[in-house]
Protein backbone atom coordinates (compact mmCIF):
# COMPACT_ATOMS: atom_id res chain seq x y z
CA UNK A 1 0.00 0.00 0.00
CA UNK A 2 1.47 3.38 -1.04
CA UNK A 3 -0.11 6.68 -0.16
CA UNK A 4 -3.38 5.01 0.84
CA UNK A 5 -3.61 3.08 -2.45
CA UNK A 6 -3.02 -0.62 -3.01
CA UNK A 7 -0.93 -1.68 -6.01
CA UNK A 8 -0.95 -5.12 -7.63
CA UNK A 9 1.35 -6.73 -10.18
CA UNK A 10 -0.27 -6.42 -13.65
CA UNK A 11 -1.10 -10.14 -13.82
CA UNK A 12 -2.87 -10.10 -10.46
CA UNK A 13 -4.70 -6.87 -11.26
CA UNK A 14 -6.00 -8.44 -14.48
CA UNK A 15 -7.14 -11.55 -12.61
CA UNK A 16 -9.01 -9.50 -10.02
CA UNK A 17 -10.73 -7.33 -12.63
CA UNK A 18 -11.76 -10.33 -14.68
CA UNK A 19 -13.06 -12.29 -11.70
CA UNK A 20 -15.05 -9.34 -10.43
CA UNK A 21 -16.60 -8.34 -13.75
CA UNK A 22 -16.93 -11.55 -15.72
CA UNK A 23 -14.95 -9.89 -18.50
CA UNK A 24 -17.20 -6.79 -18.54
CA UNK A 25 -16.92 -3.43 -16.75
CA UNK A 26 -18.14 -3.92 -13.21
CA UNK A 27 -21.39 -2.13 -12.41
CA UNK A 28 -21.34 0.25 -9.47
CA UNK A 29 -23.72 -0.94 -6.77
CA UNK A 30 -24.66 0.37 -3.36
CA UNK A 31 -23.31 -1.94 -0.66
CA UNK A 32 -25.06 -2.66 2.62
CA UNK A 33 -22.15 -1.47 4.78
CA UNK A 34 -22.77 2.13 3.63
CA UNK A 35 -26.08 2.28 5.44
CA UNK A 36 -25.03 3.21 8.97
CA UNK A 37 -22.79 6.20 9.69
CA UNK A 38 -19.98 5.33 12.14
CA UNK A 39 -20.51 6.38 15.73
CA UNK A 40 -18.84 5.54 19.03
CA UNK A 41 -20.45 3.46 21.75
CA UNK A 42 -22.34 6.00 23.84
CA UNK A 43 -23.94 3.63 26.35
CA UNK A 44 -23.81 -0.06 27.27
CA UNK A 45 -25.91 -2.13 24.89
CA UNK A 46 -26.79 -5.80 24.69
CA UNK A 47 -27.20 -7.60 21.42
CA UNK A 48 -30.08 -9.99 20.91
CA UNK A 49 -29.35 -13.71 20.49
CA UNK A 50 -25.72 -13.61 21.69
CA UNK A 51 -23.15 -15.83 20.01
CA UNK A 52 -21.68 -17.05 23.28
CA UNK A 53 -22.99 -19.98 25.29
CA UNK A 54 -23.35 -23.67 24.53
CA UNK A 55 -25.34 -24.97 21.58
CA UNK A 56 -28.14 -27.46 22.08
CA UNK A 57 -26.61 -30.92 22.33
CA UNK A 58 -29.68 -33.14 22.41
CA UNK A 59 -29.77 -35.75 19.62
CA UNK A 60 -31.68 -34.72 16.53
CA UNK A 61 -35.15 -36.13 16.16
CA UNK A 62 -35.18 -36.55 12.40
CA UNK A 63 -34.08 -34.18 9.61
CA UNK A 64 -33.30 -30.74 11.01
CA UNK A 65 -32.27 -27.28 9.82
CA UNK A 66 -29.67 -25.63 12.09
CA UNK A 67 -29.01 -21.88 12.01
CA UNK A 68 -25.27 -21.19 11.66
CA UNK A 69 -25.30 -17.40 11.24
CA UNK A 70 -27.71 -14.52 10.83
CA UNK A 71 -25.98 -11.32 9.70
CA UNK A 72 -25.16 -9.70 6.39
CA UNK A 73 -22.08 -10.54 4.31
CA UNK A 74 -19.68 -8.34 6.31
CA UNK A 75 -20.48 -10.00 9.64
CA UNK A 76 -20.53 -8.35 13.05
CA UNK A 77 -18.28 -6.58 13.85
CA UNK A 78 -18.15 -5.10 10.39
CA UNK A 79 -14.93 -3.98 8.72
CA UNK A 80 -14.28 -0.26 9.06
CA UNK A 81 -17.30 0.47 11.27
CA UNK A 82 -17.30 1.82 14.83
CA UNK A 83 -21.05 1.95 15.41
CA UNK A 84 -22.16 0.83 18.87
CA UNK A 85 -23.03 -2.71 17.78
CA UNK A 86 -19.71 -3.27 16.03
CA UNK A 87 -17.72 -1.79 18.91
CA UNK A 88 -19.56 -3.94 21.43
CA UNK A 89 -18.82 -7.06 19.38
CA UNK A 90 -15.11 -6.14 19.31
CA UNK A 91 -15.02 -5.56 23.07
CA UNK A 92 -16.98 -8.73 23.88
CA UNK A 93 -16.40 -11.66 21.48
CA UNK A 94 -19.57 -13.30 22.78
CA UNK A 95 -21.51 -10.60 20.96
CA UNK A 96 -20.09 -11.50 17.55
CA UNK A 97 -22.42 -12.70 14.81
CA UNK A 98 -21.57 -15.10 12.01
CA UNK A 99 -22.66 -14.48 8.43
CA UNK A 100 -26.03 -15.94 7.43
CA UNK A 101 -25.97 -19.67 6.66
CA UNK A 102 -27.94 -22.82 7.43
CA UNK A 103 -26.95 -26.41 8.04
CA UNK A 104 -29.19 -29.31 7.07
CA UNK A 105 -28.64 -32.55 9.00
CA UNK A 106 -30.37 -35.78 7.97
CA UNK A 107 -29.91 -38.66 10.43
CA UNK A 108 -29.53 -42.07 8.77
CA UNK A 109 -30.26 -45.23 10.79
CA UNK A 110 -27.08 -47.15 11.47
CA UNK A 111 -24.93 -44.75 9.46
CA UNK A 112 -23.36 -41.30 9.70
CA UNK A 113 -25.81 -38.43 9.25
CA UNK A 114 -25.90 -36.61 5.95
CA UNK A 115 -24.76 -33.01 6.45
CA UNK A 116 -25.34 -30.13 4.04
CA UNK A 117 -24.49 -26.43 4.18
CA UNK A 118 -26.49 -23.63 2.58
CA UNK A 119 -24.01 -20.97 1.45
CA UNK A 120 -20.26 -20.94 2.05
CA UNK A 121 -19.68 -17.75 4.01
CA UNK A 122 -16.47 -16.02 5.10
CA UNK A 123 -17.17 -17.67 8.49
CA UNK A 124 -17.27 -21.18 7.03
CA UNK A 125 -14.49 -22.52 9.28
CA UNK A 126 -16.49 -21.81 12.43
CA UNK A 127 -19.71 -22.99 10.81
CA UNK A 128 -18.21 -26.33 9.79
CA UNK A 129 -17.09 -26.72 13.40
CA UNK A 130 -20.68 -26.17 14.57
CA UNK A 131 -21.78 -29.01 12.30
CA UNK A 132 -19.00 -31.36 13.39
CA UNK A 133 -20.97 -32.99 16.27
CA UNK A 134 -23.35 -34.34 13.64
CA UNK A 135 -20.61 -36.13 11.72
CA UNK A 136 -18.40 -39.10 12.52
CA UNK A 137 -14.92 -37.61 12.21
CA UNK A 138 -11.60 -39.19 13.13
CA UNK A 139 -9.58 -37.09 15.58
CA UNK A 140 -6.18 -35.64 14.77
CA UNK A 141 -6.58 -35.06 11.06
CA UNK A 142 -8.11 -32.72 8.48
CA UNK A 143 -11.58 -33.82 7.43
CA UNK A 144 -11.39 -33.60 3.64
CA UNK A 145 -15.06 -34.46 3.15
CA UNK A 146 -16.72 -32.29 5.81
CA UNK A 147 -20.02 -32.11 3.95
CA UNK A 148 -22.24 -34.17 1.72
CA UNK A 149 -22.86 -30.98 -0.21
CA UNK A 150 -23.07 -27.19 -0.19
CA UNK A 151 -26.04 -25.36 -1.68
CA UNK A 152 -25.15 -21.94 -3.10
CA UNK A 153 -27.72 -19.16 -3.42
CA UNK A 154 -25.69 -16.65 -5.46
CA UNK A 155 -22.32 -15.00 -6.07
CA UNK A 156 -22.31 -12.17 -3.54
CA UNK A 157 -19.35 -12.26 -1.18
CA UNK A 158 -21.11 -13.48 1.96
CA UNK A 159 -22.55 -16.50 0.20
CA UNK A 160 -19.67 -18.16 -1.66
CA UNK A 161 -16.27 -16.78 -0.59
CA UNK A 162 -15.97 -19.56 2.00
CA UNK A 163 -15.48 -22.02 -0.85
CA UNK A 164 -11.82 -20.94 -0.77
CA UNK A 165 -11.38 -23.00 2.42
CA UNK A 166 -12.17 -26.15 0.44
CA UNK A 167 -9.17 -25.46 -1.80
CA UNK A 168 -5.59 -26.67 -1.97
CA UNK A 169 -4.22 -23.99 0.39
CA UNK A 170 -6.47 -25.03 3.27
CA UNK A 171 -8.62 -28.16 3.36
CA UNK A 172 -7.84 -29.67 -0.05
CA UNK A 173 -11.32 -31.21 0.04
CA UNK A 174 -12.16 -34.39 -1.76
CA UNK A 175 -15.16 -34.15 -4.06
CA UNK A 176 -17.56 -31.94 -2.08
CA UNK A 177 -20.72 -31.54 -4.16
CA UNK A 178 -21.63 -27.94 -4.94
CA UNK A 179 -25.28 -27.46 -5.88
CA UNK A 180 -25.94 -24.31 -7.88
CA UNK A 181 -27.67 -22.92 -10.95
CA UNK A 182 -26.07 -23.30 -14.39
CA UNK A 183 -25.13 -19.60 -14.41
CA UNK A 184 -23.49 -19.83 -10.99
CA UNK A 185 -21.63 -22.96 -12.12
CA UNK A 186 -20.39 -21.15 -15.22
CA UNK A 187 -19.11 -18.29 -13.07
CA UNK A 188 -17.18 -20.68 -10.81
CA UNK A 189 -15.69 -22.60 -13.72
CA UNK A 190 -14.60 -19.44 -15.55
CA UNK A 191 -13.01 -17.49 -12.70
CA UNK A 192 -10.09 -18.24 -10.40
CA UNK A 193 -9.55 -19.27 -7.71
CA UNK A 194 -12.90 -21.10 -7.91
CA UNK A 195 -11.95 -22.76 -11.19
CA UNK A 196 -9.01 -24.43 -9.45
CA UNK A 197 -11.37 -26.05 -6.94
CA UNK A 198 -13.25 -27.57 -9.87
CA UNK A 199 -10.11 -28.58 -11.79
CA UNK A 200 -8.65 -30.35 -8.73
CA UNK A 201 -11.89 -32.17 -7.93
CA UNK A 202 -12.19 -30.43 -4.58
CA UNK A 203 -15.60 -29.13 -5.60
CA UNK A 204 -17.86 -31.17 -7.89
CA UNK A 205 -20.49 -28.89 -9.37
CA UNK A 206 -24.00 -30.21 -9.78
CA UNK A 207 -26.22 -27.85 -11.73
CA UNK A 208 -29.78 -27.46 -10.45
CA UNK A 209 -32.50 -25.48 -12.19
CA UNK A 210 -35.17 -23.40 -10.42
CA UNK A 211 -38.35 -25.34 -9.84
CA UNK A 212 -36.73 -28.79 -10.06
CA UNK A 213 -36.56 -30.71 -6.73
CA UNK A 214 -33.41 -32.58 -5.72
CA UNK A 215 -33.56 -35.61 -3.41
CA UNK A 216 -31.09 -35.50 -0.50
CA UNK A 217 -32.27 -38.77 1.03
CA UNK A 218 -34.03 -39.43 4.32
CA UNK A 219 -37.27 -37.98 2.97
CA UNK A 220 -35.69 -34.55 2.38
CA UNK A 221 -35.65 -32.63 -0.89
CA UNK A 222 -34.62 -29.12 -1.84
CA UNK A 223 -36.03 -27.03 -4.66
CA UNK A 224 -34.31 -23.85 -5.92
CA UNK A 225 -36.72 -20.93 -6.30
CA UNK A 226 -35.70 -18.06 -8.61
CA UNK A 227 -35.36 -14.79 -6.68
CA UNK A 228 -35.13 -11.22 -8.03
CA UNK A 229 -31.89 -9.69 -6.78
CA UNK A 230 -28.76 -7.90 -8.01
CA UNK A 231 -27.38 -10.50 -10.41
CA UNK A 232 -24.01 -9.08 -11.45
CA UNK A 233 -22.17 -12.41 -11.54
CA UNK A 234 -24.83 -15.09 -11.19
CA UNK A 235 -28.55 -15.47 -10.79
CA UNK A 236 -30.05 -15.80 -7.28
CA UNK A 237 -32.16 -18.54 -5.74
CA UNK A 238 -33.93 -19.28 -2.50
CA UNK A 239 -34.21 -22.85 -1.27
CA UNK A 240 -37.40 -24.70 -0.39
CA UNK A 241 -36.51 -27.53 2.01
CA UNK A 242 -39.14 -30.24 2.31
CA UNK A 243 -39.06 -33.01 4.92
CA UNK A 244 -41.32 -35.50 6.64
CA UNK A 245 -42.54 -32.93 9.20
CA UNK A 246 -42.37 -29.55 7.57
CA UNK A 247 -41.36 -27.18 4.82
CA UNK A 248 -38.89 -24.34 5.22
CA UNK A 249 -38.27 -21.57 2.66
CA UNK A 250 -34.86 -19.90 3.00
CA UNK A 251 -34.59 -16.46 1.35
CA UNK A 252 -31.45 -14.74 2.69
CA UNK A 253 -31.23 -12.19 -0.15
CA UNK A 254 -33.92 -10.66 -2.34
CA UNK A 255 -35.11 -7.41 -3.84
CA UNK A 256 -38.40 -5.98 -2.62
CA UNK A 257 -41.25 -8.47 -2.27
CA UNK A 258 -43.06 -6.31 -4.84
CA UNK A 259 -40.74 -7.77 -7.47
CA UNK A 260 -41.91 -11.34 -6.80
CA UNK A 261 -44.14 -13.09 -9.31
CA UNK A 262 -46.17 -14.85 -8.03
CA UNK A 263 -46.46 -12.66 -4.92
CA UNK A 264 -44.79 -14.04 -1.81
CA UNK A 265 -48.04 -14.81 0.11
CA UNK A 266 -49.38 -16.76 -2.87
CA UNK A 267 -46.15 -18.75 -3.20
CA UNK A 268 -46.11 -19.55 0.52
CA UNK A 269 -49.68 -20.82 0.33
CA UNK A 270 -49.17 -22.80 -2.88
CA UNK A 271 -46.00 -24.46 -1.56
CA UNK A 272 -47.53 -25.06 1.89
CA UNK A 273 -44.60 -23.40 3.67
CA UNK A 274 -44.49 -23.81 7.45
CA UNK A 275 -41.43 -21.66 8.21
CA UNK A 276 -39.98 -18.71 6.28
CA UNK A 277 -36.39 -17.69 7.06
CA UNK A 278 -36.35 -14.31 5.37
CA UNK A 279 -34.08 -11.45 4.34
CA UNK A 280 -34.10 -9.02 7.26
CA UNK A 281 -31.12 -6.91 6.16
CA UNK A 282 -32.70 -3.59 7.12
CA UNK A 283 -35.40 -2.77 9.64
CA UNK A 284 -36.51 0.60 8.32
CA UNK A 285 -35.46 3.61 6.28
CA UNK A 286 -34.11 5.23 9.45
CA UNK A 287 -30.91 3.25 8.75
CA UNK A 288 -30.64 4.66 5.24
CA UNK A 289 -30.27 8.43 5.31
CA UNK A 290 -30.59 9.86 1.81
CA UNK A 291 -31.35 6.55 0.12
CA UNK A 292 -34.61 5.32 -1.38
CA UNK A 293 -36.04 1.85 -0.93
CA UNK A 294 -35.42 1.05 -4.58
CA UNK A 295 -31.67 1.42 -4.16
CA UNK A 296 -31.10 -1.03 -1.31
CA UNK A 297 -32.06 -4.31 -2.96
CA UNK A 298 -33.75 -5.74 0.16
CA UNK A 299 -37.25 -5.67 1.69
CA UNK A 300 -37.52 -3.82 4.98
CA UNK A 301 -38.42 -5.92 8.03
CA UNK A 302 -41.36 -3.59 8.64
CA UNK A 303 -42.64 -4.28 5.11
CA UNK A 304 -42.35 -8.03 5.60
CA UNK A 305 -44.27 -7.86 8.87
CA UNK A 306 -47.02 -5.83 7.20
CA UNK A 307 -47.17 -8.26 4.28
CA UNK A 308 -47.30 -11.46 6.35
CA UNK A 309 -48.86 -10.27 9.59
CA UNK A 310 -52.13 -12.14 9.04
CA UNK A 311 -50.41 -15.47 8.28
CA UNK A 312 -48.20 -15.13 11.37
CA UNK A 313 -51.04 -14.03 13.67
CA UNK A 314 -53.11 -17.03 12.61
CA UNK A 315 -50.11 -19.33 13.27
CA UNK A 316 -50.22 -20.63 9.71
CA UNK A 317 -46.63 -19.45 9.27
CA UNK A 318 -43.49 -18.84 11.33
CA UNK A 319 -41.15 -16.08 10.13
CA UNK A 320 -37.53 -15.72 11.28
CA UNK A 321 -35.40 -12.83 10.06
CA UNK A 322 -31.80 -13.41 8.99
CA UNK A 323 -29.03 -11.60 7.06
CA UNK A 324 -29.32 -8.53 9.34
CA UNK A 325 -26.99 -5.66 8.48
CA UNK A 326 -24.77 -4.36 11.27
CA UNK A 327 -26.83 -1.15 11.19
CA UNK A 328 -30.05 -3.01 12.01
CA UNK A 329 -31.48 -1.98 15.42
CA UNK A 330 -33.23 -5.37 15.65
CA UNK A 331 -29.82 -6.83 16.58
CA UNK A 332 -30.06 -5.01 19.90
CA UNK A 333 -32.08 -6.63 22.69
CA UNK A 334 -34.62 -4.26 24.18
CA UNK A 335 -34.59 -1.89 21.23
CA UNK A 336 -37.90 -0.62 19.93
CA UNK A 337 -37.33 -2.55 16.71
CA UNK A 338 -36.63 -5.83 18.50
CA UNK A 339 -39.65 -5.40 20.76
CA UNK A 340 -41.95 -4.73 17.81
CA UNK A 341 -40.75 -7.84 15.98
CA UNK A 342 -41.46 -10.01 19.03
CA UNK A 343 -44.79 -8.37 19.82
CA UNK A 344 -46.03 -8.96 16.27
CA UNK A 345 -45.17 -12.65 16.46
CA UNK A 346 -42.02 -12.57 14.32
CA UNK A 347 -38.46 -13.31 15.48
CA UNK A 348 -34.76 -12.85 14.71
CA UNK A 349 -32.92 -16.08 13.91
CA UNK A 350 -30.56 -17.33 16.62
CA UNK A 351 -27.32 -19.18 16.05
CA UNK A 352 -27.85 -22.86 16.83
CA UNK A 353 -31.60 -22.66 16.47
CA UNK A 354 -33.19 -25.88 15.19
CA UNK A 355 -36.12 -26.15 12.79
CA UNK A 356 -37.56 -29.59 12.13
CA UNK A 357 -38.03 -30.80 8.56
Amino acid sequence: MIGGMTYFPPSLALLLMTACSGGEPAAKVLSDHDAHPPRPVSAPVELAAPLGGPLETAPLDGPTVIALGSVQDGGLPHAGCNCERCELARQDPRQRRLVAALGVVIPVAGEASKVYLIDATPDVEEQLHLLRPHRQVADGRVDRTPLDGVLLTHAHMGHYLGLAHFGFEVMHASGVTGYCTPRMAAFLRANGPWSQLVDKGELILRETSPGEPVDLGGGVTFTPIAVPHRDEFSDTVAYLLSGPRGRVLYVPDTDSWRAWDPPLPALLAARKIDVLVADGTFYSLAELPGRGVGSIGHPLITETMDLLGEEVASQRLEVWFTHLNHSNPALQAGSEAHREIVERGFAVLRRGQRIQL
